[in-house]
Protein backbone atom coordinates (compact mmCIF):
# COMPACT_ATOMS: atom_id res chain seq x y z
CA UNK A 1 0.00 0.00 0.00
CA UNK A 2 0.72 3.40 -0.46
CA UNK A 3 2.02 5.81 2.23
CA UNK A 4 -0.06 8.57 0.79
CA UNK A 5 -3.85 8.80 -0.50
CA UNK A 6 -6.71 10.54 -0.44
CA UNK A 7 -9.53 9.57 1.91
CA UNK A 8 -13.19 9.86 2.36
CA UNK A 9 -14.15 10.65 6.36
CA UNK A 10 -16.93 9.90 8.13
CA UNK A 11 -16.50 11.96 11.47
CA UNK A 12 -19.46 11.20 13.97
CA UNK A 13 -19.21 13.16 17.74
CA UNK A 14 -21.34 12.67 20.89
CA UNK A 15 -20.95 15.76 23.43
CA UNK A 16 -23.04 14.90 26.45
CA UNK A 17 -25.64 13.02 24.18
CA UNK A 18 -25.74 15.65 21.46
CA UNK A 19 -24.81 13.73 18.45
CA UNK A 20 -23.22 15.13 14.75
CA UNK A 21 -22.33 13.10 11.91
CA UNK A 22 -19.81 14.71 8.96
CA UNK A 23 -18.58 13.59 5.58
CA UNK A 24 -15.24 14.78 4.60
CA UNK A 25 -12.30 14.42 2.25
CA UNK A 26 -8.74 14.64 3.13
CA UNK A 27 -5.41 13.27 2.51
CA UNK A 28 -3.68 10.35 4.91
CA UNK A 29 -0.34 9.40 4.91
CA UNK A 30 2.19 6.94 7.40
CA UNK A 31 5.30 7.19 8.00
CA UNK A 32 6.85 4.12 9.58
CA UNK A 33 4.18 3.60 12.56
CA UNK A 34 2.85 7.26 12.32
CA UNK A 35 -0.26 7.99 10.49
CA UNK A 36 -1.45 11.42 9.80
CA UNK A 37 -4.93 12.36 8.22
CA UNK A 38 -5.51 16.29 7.47
CA UNK A 39 -8.96 17.62 6.66
CA UNK A 40 -10.28 21.13 6.30
CA UNK A 41 -13.44 22.40 8.00
CA UNK A 42 -15.47 25.38 7.17
CA UNK A 43 -17.06 26.65 10.02
CA UNK A 44 -19.80 29.09 10.04
CA UNK A 45 -18.09 31.30 13.11
CA UNK A 46 -14.41 30.60 12.00
CA UNK A 47 -13.79 29.97 8.76
CA UNK A 48 -11.82 27.68 7.48
CA UNK A 49 -10.41 25.36 9.91
CA UNK A 50 -7.45 22.91 8.66
CA UNK A 51 -6.91 19.48 10.96
CA UNK A 52 -4.18 17.06 11.23
CA UNK A 53 -4.76 14.01 13.41
CA UNK A 54 -1.58 11.91 14.46
CA UNK A 55 -1.54 8.71 15.86
CA UNK A 56 1.34 7.02 17.28
CA UNK A 57 1.57 3.93 19.56
CA UNK A 58 -1.56 4.87 21.41
CA UNK A 59 -1.45 8.13 21.66
CA UNK A 60 -3.62 10.30 19.29
CA UNK A 61 -2.61 14.40 18.52
CA UNK A 62 -5.12 16.62 17.32
CA UNK A 63 -4.19 19.96 16.03
CA UNK A 64 -6.41 23.04 14.08
CA UNK A 65 -4.99 26.04 12.46
CA UNK A 66 -7.09 28.66 10.55
CA UNK A 67 -10.24 30.46 12.25
CA UNK A 68 -9.47 28.23 15.40
CA UNK A 69 -5.96 27.46 16.67
CA UNK A 70 -6.31 24.62 18.99
CA UNK A 71 -4.23 21.42 20.17
CA UNK A 72 -5.09 18.20 22.35
CA UNK A 73 -3.65 14.93 22.89
CA UNK A 74 -5.12 11.86 23.82
CA UNK A 75 -3.79 8.87 26.03
CA UNK A 76 -6.19 6.05 27.61
CA UNK A 77 -6.15 6.88 31.28
CA UNK A 78 -4.08 10.54 31.29
CA UNK A 79 -4.88 13.88 31.68
CA UNK A 80 -3.44 15.70 29.12
CA UNK A 81 -2.53 19.41 28.46
CA UNK A 82 -3.83 21.75 25.55
CA UNK A 83 -4.85 24.82 24.03
CA UNK A 84 -7.84 26.35 22.64
CA UNK A 85 -7.40 30.23 20.99
CA UNK A 86 -9.83 31.80 18.72
CA UNK A 87 -11.05 35.55 18.33
CA UNK A 88 -13.50 35.68 21.50
CA UNK A 89 -11.43 33.83 23.51
CA UNK A 90 -7.58 31.71 24.63
CA UNK A 91 -7.66 29.32 27.37
CA UNK A 92 -5.31 26.20 28.41
CA UNK A 93 -7.77 23.20 28.62
CA UNK A 94 -6.79 19.47 29.45
CA UNK A 95 -8.54 16.30 28.16
CA UNK A 96 -8.75 13.16 30.21
CA UNK A 97 -9.16 9.62 28.31
CA UNK A 98 -11.03 7.14 29.22
CA UNK A 99 -10.71 5.17 25.82
CA UNK A 100 -8.84 5.05 22.93
CA UNK A 101 -8.97 2.92 20.29
CA UNK A 102 -7.64 2.33 16.19
CA UNK A 103 -8.61 -0.32 14.20
CA UNK A 104 -6.42 -0.86 10.92
CA UNK A 105 -7.49 -2.67 8.00
CA UNK A 106 -5.30 -5.12 6.09
CA UNK A 107 -2.24 -4.06 8.11
CA UNK A 108 1.18 -4.46 6.19
CA UNK A 109 3.52 -7.18 6.60
CA UNK A 110 6.36 -5.17 5.56
CA UNK A 111 7.09 -3.69 8.79
CA UNK A 112 9.86 -0.93 10.17
CA UNK A 113 13.15 -2.34 11.61
CA UNK A 114 11.28 -3.68 15.03
CA UNK A 115 9.38 -5.97 12.25
CA UNK A 116 5.83 -4.73 13.86
CA UNK A 117 3.18 -4.09 10.91
CA UNK A 118 2.54 -0.62 9.99
CA UNK A 119 -1.05 1.08 10.09
CA UNK A 120 -2.94 1.30 6.30
CA UNK A 121 -6.20 2.26 5.26
CA UNK A 122 -9.11 1.73 5.92
CA UNK A 123 -8.54 3.31 9.37
CA UNK A 124 -10.79 3.70 12.13
CA UNK A 125 -9.99 5.62 15.34
CA UNK A 126 -12.65 6.32 18.19
CA UNK A 127 -11.54 8.28 21.72
CA UNK A 128 -13.71 8.86 24.02
CA UNK A 129 -12.85 11.93 27.09
CA UNK A 130 -13.93 14.32 29.54
CA UNK A 131 -12.44 17.91 29.01
CA UNK A 132 -11.20 20.15 31.70
CA UNK A 133 -11.08 23.88 31.53
CA UNK A 134 -9.85 26.07 34.12
CA UNK A 135 -10.01 22.55 36.25
CA UNK A 136 -14.04 22.50 35.53
CA UNK A 137 -15.46 19.57 33.92
CA UNK A 138 -17.15 20.81 30.65
CA UNK A 139 -17.95 17.66 28.95
CA UNK A 140 -18.20 13.93 28.30
CA UNK A 141 -17.16 13.53 24.70
CA UNK A 142 -17.20 10.53 22.63
CA UNK A 143 -15.22 10.61 18.53
CA UNK A 144 -15.52 8.06 16.04
CA UNK A 145 -13.18 8.97 12.61
CA UNK A 146 -13.24 6.57 9.77
CA UNK A 147 -11.05 7.42 7.45
CA UNK A 148 -11.37 5.21 3.83
CA UNK A 149 -9.43 5.90 0.05
CA UNK A 150 -11.89 7.73 -2.23
CA UNK A 151 -11.27 5.17 -4.64
CA UNK A 152 -12.69 2.05 -2.00
CA UNK A 153 -14.98 4.47 -0.03
CA UNK A 154 -18.42 3.22 -0.35
CA UNK A 155 -18.00 0.01 -1.99
CA UNK A 156 -18.86 -3.47 -0.25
Amino acid sequence: MNDKASIRITLESDVDGEKQAHQLTGEWYRKDRTVYIRYEERDETYGEVRTTVRWREGELRLTRHGGIEAEQSFAAGQRLPGRYKSEHATFPLETETLLLWMQTGDESSTGTADNLPRPSLPLFLEWRYTLWVGGESVGQFRIRLLAEAEESAGTP
